[in-house]
């Protein structure tokens, strides 16, 4: 869905929209004072510089959204799905220190270089989920808008408790939260901060015009696939595309029992610069026997998330129901099903 009401419902006017899509420059620069290499401002009219920007937060149906687009012959997706390039380096160092060390995450030359063979294309997309976790991603829309400032910009959202509930899981899973479920919702605002999509909309709004963004549901695409990839493409302005039943079959349900790290040590070794060149090394039996001793299974199904929901169910409902505003729809696909 196009926001083309969400400007005038919260009040940023086209001034502000228009300051905000400003060009290179030195203040600008700033933004990006930790990057090795800063893009210039010949550098950002590459004909391999980015201008597609799926900006899902986690579990919200980024990565879904992201193959069903691979194959349009006008849209060449970065070979590195989520480079998190736009995100502040010290940020990234502390929540994803392997990605930190890819030259793609800091250098702008390696960045572009995710889309080689991509010239030709009318859109170059990546998509990173730190890209909507605003205020725990900081400035992200501000360095988007200053390196390529007409790019499209894709918002997936999904039904806000069961997104924050599903964030918490994968980060349990990753040992990067120990505290149980309701007491994690309630102390850590990263679940609810990511769920409210007002918050993250507003970011993007103050450097964007609305015309530049689109929304995605996930409850939606997963239900009608080729309708909703459709008016994707039609916003885009791209010719539809045919796709055959293989190329849009469900992607990335997350399944009930899932695995988990058991020491932390052996995560942190995980994600060591060591392990990395140890892993290229290693034949694959002995990563996946080295895998299965490390890690436990759990079954998610077994925990009581009811009062979590409650939670969460009150305190982003005023949040759903201003994201509702600004977007001018009402969304019933997360109404509680009678």
């Amino acid at each position: 869905m196009n926001i083309g009401r969400a400007r005038r419902a919260i009040g940023c006017n086209s001034h502000t929209v228009q300051r905000g899509r400003h060009i290179w420059s030195a203040s600008t620069a700033e933004l990006f004072a930790d990057l090795s290499q800063r893009p210039s401002a010949e550098a950002c009219r590459s004909t391999l510089a980015p201008n597609l920007f799926v900006i899902g937060a986690s579990k919200s149906g980024s990565s879904a959204l992201h193959a069903y687009l691979k194959p349009h012959p006008d849209i060449c997706k970065s070979s590195e799905k989520e480079p998190c390039f736009f995100v502040d380096q010290s940020e990234l160092e502390a929540a994803w220190p392997i990605m930190a060390r890819q030259p793609c995450s800091h250098d702008w030359d390696a960045y572009l270089q995710l889309w080689q063979g991509g010239e030709n294309a009318r859109y170059r997309g990546e998509g990173s989920v730190y890209y909507s976790q605003a205020p725990h991603r900081s400035n992200v829309p501000a360095r988007i808008a200053a390196a390529c400032p007409d790019a499209r910009i894709l918002c997936t959202v999904r039904e806000p408790v069961t997104r924050a509930i599903g964030h918490y899981w994968q980060r349990f899973k990753e040992l990067q939260e120990a505290l149980p479920l309701e007491t994690a919702v309630r102390q850590n605002p990263l679940y609810r901060d990511t769920s409210d999509y007002a918050l993250q909309l507003r970011a993007y709004l103050e450097h964007f015009d609305s015309a530049q963004i689109h929304v995605v549901v996930a409850e939606e695409l997963r239900a009608n696939r080729r309708e909703v990839l459709a008016g994707v493409l039609q916003w885009l302005g791209l010719d539809p595309y045919e796709y055959d039943d293989r190329q849009l079959t469900e992607r990335h349900r997350s399944p009930p029992t899932s695995r988990r790290q058991r020491f932390p040590l052996v995560r942190r070794l995980r994600d060591s610069a060591l392990w990395s060149a140890a892993r290229r090394r290693l034949p694959e039996a002995v990563v996946s026997r080295l895998r299965a001793a490390s890690t436990v299974s759990f079954e998610k199904s077994r925990v009581d998330d009811s009062g979590a929901r409650r939670y969460l169910a009150d305190y982003l409902a005023p949040r759903r129901a201003e994201f509702e505003q600004m977007i001018g729809r009402h969304i019933s696909a997360w109404d509680p099903a009678r």
